[in-house]
C-alpha cells in the first residue's frame, strides 16, 4: 500500500505542481522574490563585519526563507489532499495523511533565491596597502600636504609611490611634480599633486571605487585571503613576506584617490590614470561595500552611485 501511495503522490506532483523531478526521486522547486527586493544596509554591514561574509550571507537567507519553504510544502500537501478528495479517495488520504506529509517534507525541496541577491550591485571601495597601512597611511601625505615636509621625499612604501611607478613614472618624476610642479604635460602627475594638496586629514589611503555584484565581492575577498596578506593569526604581514602572485586589473577610467575612512574625510578623488592598473591582491587592504569600513564615501561626499565605475575590474 505504501508503494502505491508513493506512486500516487508522485503522479499528482508531476501533474499539478510546477516542480522538477530529480534522478534520486526527489522534487525541487524555486522560491521567488520580487525583482526589486534587495539586501538592506543593516544586513550588508552584518555580513561584512564577519571574517566569513559568504557564510553569514547564506545563514541569513536560510533563516529568512525556511518558513517560506515550509509554506510551499504545505501548499503541495493541500494540492495532494484536494486531488484525493476529487477522486473520491478522501478516506485513503486521511488513513495515510501522516505518511503523505512526512514524504513531502523529506522529498520536496526548494532552492532559495541566492542568485537574486548575489547579483545585486554594490558600490565597493578597494583600499590599497603597499606597506603604508603599517604606518597608518601617513606616508601618502608628503609635500604639498599641509603636514608634509618640503625637505623630505615621498616614502617608497607609500601607495602613491607604487601607483606612480605602476603608471610608468619614476620616483624622481613624482618628487619633481610634488615639489616643483614639473609635470612634463602629464595629467597623471598633475592630478597626483592636486590630490595630495587637497587632503584635509593625515590618514589617507589610495582607494579605487568600483561597482560590482555581491557575488563578485565575495569572490574578491576570498582571493585576497588566498594571497596571504595576513598571517595565520590574522596579524599584519609586511610587504616582503607576502607571497601571493595573483592580481586584478582595473580599467584606467576607474575613479581613484586618497580617502580617510577613519576620520570621515579625503581629497578630491580625481587621480587621472594613464593606463590600466595591475593591482596585486596582496596589496589590497580591504574590498568592502561603501560604509562597511568606517565612514563611507556616500556619507562624506554625498556621492551618487554613478561615481563607482561599472565593468571596470577583471578578477583573474
Amino acid at each position: 500500500m505504501t508503494a502505491t501511495i508513493t506512486d500516487y503522490i508522485r503522479n499528482i506532483i508531476n501533474e499539478k505542481c510546477y516542480l522538477t523531478e530529480n534522478k534520486d526521486g526527489t522534487f525541487t522547486g524555486e522560491i521567488y522574490v520580487d525583482y526589486r527586493d534587495e539586501l538592506d544596509r543593516r544586513s550588508i554591514k552584518k555580513i561584512f563585519s564577519s571574517d566569513n561574509p559568504r557564510e553569514i550571507f547564506e545563514d541569513m537567507l536560510n533563516e529568512a526563507f525556511w518558513d517560506s519553504e515550509w509554506e510551499h510544502q504545505e501548499e503541495i500537501i493541500k494540492i495532494i489532499e484536494n486531488y484525493f478528495h476529487a477522486e473520491n479517495q478522501a478516506i485513503l488520504y486521511h488513513e495515510n495523511e501522516t505518511y503523505i506529509c512526512d514524504w513531502v517534507q523529506e522529498n520536496v525541496y526548494f532552492n532559495y533565491p541566492y542568485s537574486h541577491y548575489l547579483n545585486q550591485k554594490f558600490c565597493v571601495d578597494i583600499i590599497v596597502d603597499t606597506g603604508d597601512e603599517n604606518h597608518d597611511y601617513v606616508l601618502n601625505c608628503a609635500y604639498p600636504h599641509y603636514n608634509g615636509d618640503y625637505e623630505e621625499n615621498i616614502d617608497n612604501l607609500a601607495a602613491i609611490t607604487w601607483i606612480t611607478r605602476q603608471q610608468g613614472y619614476t620616483k624622481t618624476q613624482l618628487n619633481q611634480a610634488l615639489k616643483f610642479k614639473k609635470y612634463n604635460d602629464s595629467k597623471y602627475l598633475k592630478s597626483i599633486r592636486e590630490e595630495i594638496l587637497n587632503c584635509s586629514t593625515h590618514m589617507n589611503a589610495l582607494t579605487f571605487f568600483v561597482s560590482i555584484s555581491l557575488g563578485e565581492c565575495f569572490d574578491l575577498i576570498d582571493k585576497i585571503k588566498e594571497n596571504n596578506k595576513n598571517d595565520d593569526t590574522g596579524g599584519y604581514r609586511t610587504i616582503e613576506k607576502r607571497k601571493g602572485k595573483a592580481s586584478i586589473i582595473l580599467d584606467k577610467r576607474t575613479p581613484c584617490g586618497l580617502y580617510d575612512c577613519w576620520s570621515g574625510a579625503g581629497s578630491i578623488l580625481d587621480i587621472e590614470l594613464d593606463k590600466d592598473v595591475i593591482l596585486p591582491l596582496k596589496y589590497i587592504s580591504s574590498a568592502l561595500p561603501d560604509g562597511c569600513r568606517g565612514y563611507g564615501i556616500n556619507n562624506i561626499y554625498g556621492m551618487l552611485e554613478d561615481f563607482w565605475e561599472k565593468d571596470c575590474i577583471k578578477i583573474a
